[in-house]
């Protein structure tokens, strides 16, 4: 059966002008994977353990989220790639792992809400700015990471404005600095007034209620006013579609990374 929603899918694509893509925590590298690698695992079971050096974990997070640990969902991402790179495409991502950012995407055509670990921040945005992580410090948390530099010697970067923490530019953070992806997500609403009328691919890959207002409920509003579009959800769990678009949409009761796996 699957078989005959990728051919669906596939030709849906294929004859449409535009495609919309929304991407979520299923295909988002989870905490609980990471633990299951032993030497992610010891590190971060210490730093729980002292409050000194908790402000580190997102960095070990970070350095975990390296390609050579998530080659699945690479690949994952890398067929998508393939569906959609002839096609006038935009996507929107709730992941903040970064791993999208491996495939050649258009990078002016992929929004990320919800932040990534590119860039830091003011934890008080006391500034509005955002820094690049510096190059020396991020060697020697490296370092620690890799047991050739002791903790010791690491110290949590500050605000050069205000003197407070610098914290990775994220949703969740104390006072989050919309600035890392507003200038993307003013993109995206242009591009969307021009899917009206337009012949419309609406792909939605792993969307569960996290965020329902970015993602899932603005998907079904665009398929709903524009007679045009068919609609692709895929989730685990969340796959039912409304009522009043269900005749042009398709419910594909499957994880996301799976799905993508498959095509």
């Amino acid at each position: 059966m699957n078989n005959d929603y990728i051919t669906d899918l596939k030709k849906c694509i294929d004859d449409s002008e535009m495609v919309f893509v929304g991407i979520g925590n299923e295909l988002q590298v989870k905490l609980s994977s990471l633990n299951e690698m032993d030497s992610f695992h010891d590190k971060f079971q210490l730093l729980e353990k002292n409050e000194e050096y908790e402000w580190l974990i997102p960095y070990l997070i970070k350095y975990y989220l390296n390609d050579k640990f998530h080659q699945e969902i690479l690949n994952a991402y890398e067929n998508l790639y393939e569906l959609i790179k002839d096609k006038n495409y935009f996507i929107v991502s709730l992941s903040t792992d970064d791993l999208m950012k491996k495939i050649p995407f258009r990078d002016d055509r992929i929004v990320f809400p919800c932040g990534t670990y590119e860039k830091l921040q003011c934890e008080k945005n006391c500034s509005n700015k955002l820094y690049d992580l510096d190059g020396e410090f991020w060697e020697k948390v490296s370092g620690w990471i890799e047991d050739r530099v002791d903790i010791s010697e690491l110290e949590q970067p500050k605000c050069p404005t205000c003197g407070g923490n610098l914290v990775f530019n994220q949703y969740g953070q104390p006072v989050y600095n919309e600035k890392g992806y507003i200038e993307n997500w003013q993109r995206y609403t242009k591009w969307l007034q021009g899917t009206v009328n337009r012949k419309l691919c609406i792909l939605e890959l792993g969307v569960g209620m996290e965020f329902p207002s970015i993602i899932r409920w603005p998907m079904e509003k665009v398929c709903f006013y524009n007679q045009k579009s068919h609609f692709f959800r895929v989730h685990e769990m969340l796959y039912q579609i409304a009522g009043d678009i269900e005749d042009r949409g398709i419910s594909i009761k499957q994880n996301a990374l799976k799905f993508l796996q498959e095509i």
